[in-house]
C-alpha cells in the first residue's frame, strides 16, 4: 500500500478532525492534490487549516459528506470518527479498493515496528504503560493512533528527521487502534495485537454486538504469522479468533483459567501480588514479577499491566534483545496512570473525588466498581449519564449493590439509567453537570467516596470525555474553595480522543 498515494494523486479526505489534519498534511508531504470534506464547516477555522489551505488543500466548501465518496475514483482517506453510514450507506464500511483508513495508510508507511492494542476497554492506560515500560528498557516508542497523536504525524516526524539526514526519532510504534479504524481495515500486520476484551460498545454505531465484535476481529483476520496476537484467556473470543487468519498466539489469564488449552503459546498469568510467565525465551517457566508496588488499583487495571508486560517480553523477544527484570519492575512503580481514568481529584470533608470520564461505556464502569476496596456498607456515590450507546445498564447491578449508596444521573441517557437502575439503587436526577457533583456531595459522607464514572459518551454536553473530566475537576476545585480540601498530585496529561 505503500503507492497507494504518490506525486501526483487527486486524494479525497474525509473528516476535519486530528486525523484527517494529519491525512492531509501527509498526502500533502507525498505530492498530492488534496481536498477535503467534513459537513461542520467551523472544522476548518483554526491556524492549522490556514496552513494547510497555504500548502494547497483545498476544502470542499460546497459540499456535504455523502454517497457520492463511493463513487470519487482516486484515493479517499477516511477519519475514523465518520460513521460509514454518512459516505457509504452501510453501518460497517465497505472494502472499496480506492478507500483507506488514515491509521491503516499510515501504518503502511510507517518504516519500524508497530504495537497495536484494540479492545473495548483499558486500551489507552494500555498503550501508555507498554510506552512507559518500553521507555524503560532504553527504546523510544511514538505513541499514538487512536490515542492522542494520528499516526500520519509520526511518519511525518520520521519523514522530516530522515530528509534533514537525522535518525528517526522513534524506533517502535505503539498505536491504539479502535473498532472504527479496525472495521474497514484491508493491509494491516503489526509485530503485536493486543485484543484486551470485548464487550458491547458503540451499539448506537453499529445498532448490535455482532458488527461490533466483527469490527474488532477484522484486523485479525489479516494477519500472518509474522504477528502474535496476545488474547484474553478469560474471554470465549479466543477460541474462534484463533482460527481467523494465521497470526501466532499468547494469552493473558487470571489464576489457573482450569479447562484451557493454550498448547505451547506463551502465557502470562495475574495473581494477586504477582505475575507468573511461560513461554518467553529466556525467562524461566512461572518466573514471578512483583506488582506490589504498582500504583493503579482494580483487577482491569492489572489486566491491563498484565498484557503490557507480556507484549514488551515478546517485542524485546522478537528483536534478539532481553532486559533485566529490574528495569521492568522499575517501570511497574514508576507507572502513574492517564488522567480522566480513575483520577484521584482531591477531597473534601473527608469525601474522596474520583474521576473516571474516560468510562464511556458500562464494560468501563464495570471495571472501575471491580476496583474499589470493600467495606461494610456501600460508600461510594456514582455520577453516570451523558449519550446513550445502545447497550443495557443492568449489568452494572452486581458492583452498584456491592459498592454504590446512590447514583446520580444527568444528561440525556438519565431517564433510561434511572428506569434500568431505580429498583436496585437510590438515584436522583441532575440538569446539569455542577448540580450533579454538588447533589453526589451533599449525600457522601466523611470516608466516602464520589465518583465521575459516566457509562456513556460526553457529546450530549462536551466535546469529548476529555472536557466533561476537566468540568468534574472545575466542580471539585469550587468545593474545595468554599469548604476547604486537599488536592491530588496529578497524573500527567496525556490528552487523547477515545
Amino acid at each position: 500500500m505503500e503507492g497507494f498515494i504518490g506525486r501526483g494523486s487527486d486524494v479525497l479526505v474525509v473528516g476535519g478532525g486530528r486525523s484527517g489534519l494529519a491525512a492531509a498534511n501527509l498526502a500533502l508531504d507525498l505530492g498530492a492534490s488534496v481536498s477535503v470534506v467534513d459537513d461542520d464547516p467551523g472544522a476548518f477555522s483554526t491556524p492549522p487549516w490556514e496552513a494547510l489551505r497555504r500548502h494547497g488543500g483545498r476544502i470542499l466548501s460546497d459540499r456535504k459528506i455523502g454517497p457520492w465518496i463511493r463513487e470519487w475514483s482516486s484515493p479517499v482517506l477516511v477519519s475514523p470518527g465518520i460513521p460509514p453510514i454518512r459516505w457509504s450507506g452501510e453501518v460497517v464500511a465497505p472494502p472499496l479498493p480506492q478507500v483507506r483508513g488514515e491509521l491503516e495508510w499510515a501504518a503502511s508507511l510507517w518504516p519500524h515496528p508497530i504495537i497495536a492494542i484494540a479492545g473495548t476497554n483499558g486500551k489507552s492506560t494500555t498503550t501508555a504503560l507498554v510506552a512507559h515500560l518500553l521507555t524503560e528498557a532504553g527504546w523510544k516508542p511514538f505513541v499514538g493512533g487512536n490515542f492522542g497523536t494520528p499516526l500520519s504525524e509520526g511518519v511525518r516526524n520520521v519523514r522530516e528527521a530522515l530528509g534533514k539526514g537525522r535518525p528517526s526519532p522513534y524506533d517502535v510504534g505503539v498505536i491504539e487502534v479502535s473498532s472504527f479504524q479496525t472495521e474497514s481495515m484491508q493491509s494491516f500486520s503489526p509485530a503485536l495485537y493486543l485484543l484486551l476484551n470485548i464487550t458491547p460498545d458503540h451499539l448506537d454505531r453499529y445498532g448490535e454486538y455482532s458488527l461490533y465484535r466483527g469490527a474488532k476481529m477484522r484486523a485479525v483476520s489479516l494477519f500472518g504469522p509474522d504477528t502474535t496476537v496476545i488474547w484474553n484467556g478469560d474471554q470465549e473470543d479466543y477460541r474462534t479468533g484463533r482460527s481467523i487468519g494465521s497470526a501466532r498466539a499468547a494469552f493473558v489469564i487470571r489464576g489457573d483459567a482450569s479447562g484451557a488449552d493454550f498448547g505451547e503459546a506463551p502465557v502470562l498469568r495475574i495473581l494477586p501480588d504477582r505475575m507468573e510467565i511461560a513461554g518467553v525465551t529466556g525467562i524461566s517457566p512461572g518466573r514471578p514479577i512483583s506488582t506490589e508496588k504498582f500504583l493503579l488499583s482494580g483487577g482491569g487495571n492489572q489486566q491491563n499491566l498484565g498484557f503490557s508486560l507480556l507484549a514488551v517480553l515478546l517485542f524485546l523477544e522478537g528483536q534478539g534483545r532481553m532486559v533485566p527484570m529490574e528495569l521492568l519492575e522499575r517501570g511497574i512503580a514508576t507507572f502513574t496512570g492517564l488522567p480522566h481514568r480513575m483520577e484521584r481529584i482531591g477531597t473534601v470533608r473527608g469525601v474522596t473525588f474520583v474521576n473516571d470520564s474516560k468510562a464511556t461505556n458500562v464494560g468501563a464502569v464495570e471495571a472501575a466498581l471491580a476496583g474499589l476496596s470493600d467495606a461494610e456498607k456501600p460508600n461510594t456515590v456514582l455520577i453516570m449519564g451523558g449519550r446513550d450507546k445502545g447497550g443495557s445498564y443492568l449489568p452494572l447491578v452486581p458492583g452498584i449493590r456491592r459498592h454504590v449508596k446512590e447514583v446520580v444521573v444527568l444528561g440525556e441517557a438519565r431517564e433510561k439509567i434511572r428506569q434500568e437502575l431505580s429498583p436496585y439503587v437510590a438515584v436522583e436526577e441532575a440538569s446539569d453537570f455542577y448540580e450533579a457533583v454538588a447533589r453526589a456531595f451533599s449525600v457522601a459522607d466523611s470516608g466516602e467516596t464520589v465518583l465521575l464514572s459516566p457509562a456513556c459518551s460526553s457529546y450530549d454536553m462536551f466535546h469529548g470525555y476529555e472536557e466533561r473530566g476537566d468540568r468534574f475537576r472545575d466542580a471539585v476545585r469550587r468545593l474545595e474553595e468554599q469548604f476547604g480540601g486537599e488536592r491530588s498530585r496529578r497524573a500527567p496529561d496525556h490528552r487523547h480522543e477515545g
